[in-house]
């Protein structure tokens, strides 16, 4: 029997699947402290055989690196290739590479209101510099090096509080672009933290590249990217800032599919993803559960259009949005779905928060008992 269950975290996605033994998680939500409780609670497991992080987006990393913090079993962890780019800075000289992000805001003009995932948001991949050009053939085992240095010298910490901070740089801003340079410090501490606590955990960390078509061979039979592959090398070199944004950018969340043999009863893992790259979803049956891009957001309205003409959202399939209180979620694109649709918080905020949990036998997904279906308006 197969399970499928959003569970109601605050703020976030954090999907789990128990499949052919296998136990998933894909993202954990905003709460770090919070969610490894909540887990257990929820799945009655201490276990999981892949723990996917779909980007670096604090509501879908913190509560992974808190199951990891906690010591949970985990068998394999699924990261973003892009990480690899400049993980070996971040771990060896973590000062050079914030000052290195600093300048590079210092240097560009940002306008008040953008924030660090907009502007990788903004950057053409096929235009990043490659910084490294004689270095394009660099194994990811050298990034597990510098963790196993680091560890020796005991230097695996961040060492910047924010008077430090504030002497150092942030009163030099005049005001401009201070959200962007400590969302940017706190991005780059996430993906620092997660690669070590990952590795020390004894987990086997593999490395999916967004943008790259997948081979057949990628993942496994019971989950496979879509807009991503398999890969055991570091990524194209790009500078701190693009690096960041790019690592944290909503457009390159990891999507990923989870098909069965008979073709009935799929997962889509759509993440934040806008879906705009023409991704495969031809395997992906009619009557799958997708989890709603964006949080349902209006946004990634592209995203709905996409999965409507790949005839991926029917009347027989099953979008779950997971969210918090937000005003503007869901957009019109997910209200006006034809397909059945479930939240762990509908807006307005009149029914309790819920973990919405599906069963399957096989032969297609069946809603638990007292589920409460969407009431969005």
């Amino acid at each position: 029997m197969d399970k499928f269950i959003s569970i109601s975290v605050n703020q976030g996605d954090a999907f789990y699947l128990e499949r052919e033994e296998r136990k998933i998680l894909v993202d954990g939500g905003k709460s770090r402290n919070g969610f490894p409780q909540q887990f257990l609670r929820t799945t009655n497991s201490e276990s999981i055989d892949i723990l996917v992080c779909t980007h670096a987006d604090a509501d879908h990393i913190n509560g992974l690196l808190g199951l990891l913090d906690q010591g949970f079993s985990i068998a394999e962890v699924w990261l973003p290739g892009v990480w690899t780019s400049r993980l070996e800075d971040l771990i060896n000289t973590p000062d050079e590479f914030i000052f290195e992000a600093h300048k590079d805001i210092m240097e560009k003009y940002l306008g008040d209101e953008i924030k660090l995932e907009e502007i990788g948001e903004s950057i053409n991949p096929d235009c990043i510099e490659n910084l490294r050009p004689d270095e394009s053939c660099i194994e990811v085992s050298r990034i597990y090096s510098s963790i196993e240095t680091q560890e020796k010298n005991n230097e695996w910490k961040f060492r910047f509080s924010s008077e430090y901070l504030y002497h150092r740089h942030i009163h030099k801003m005049l005001g401009r672009n201070i959200d962007i340079y400590i969302d940017a410090i706190q991005t780059a501490e996430k993906i620092r933290e997660m690669a070590i606590l990952a590795y020390h955990s004894g987990a086997k960390i593999r490395w999916f590249e967004f943008g790259q078509e997948p081979t057949k061979n990628c993942g496994e039979k019971y989950l496979k990217p879509i807009n991503s592959r398999e890969t055991l090398q570091i990524s194209k070199r790009k500078s701190a800032l693009e690096y960041l944004s790019l690592s944290k950018a909503n457009k390159e969340s990891l999507v990923f599919h989870s098909p069965t043999e008979n073709g009935r009863a799929n997962v889509l893992f759509s993440a934040d993803s806008d879906l705009a790259l023409n991704y495969n979803l031809r395997d992906v049956g009619n009557d799958s559960i997708i989890t709603a891009p964006h949080h349902g957001s209006e946004h990634n309205k592209n995203a709905y259009q996409e999965l409507t003409n790949n005839n991926v959202i029917t009347n027989e399939s099953i979008l779950i949005r997971s969210d918090g209180k937000y005003k503007s979620r869901p957009g019109n694109s997910y209200l006006q779905s034809v397909a059945k649709r479930a939240c762990t918080l509908c807006r307005p905020f009149i029914t309790p928060k819920q973990n919405v949990i599906f069963e399957s036998n096989g032969k297609g997904w069946v809603a638990s008992k007292g589920l409460n279906w969407c009431k969005c308006k």
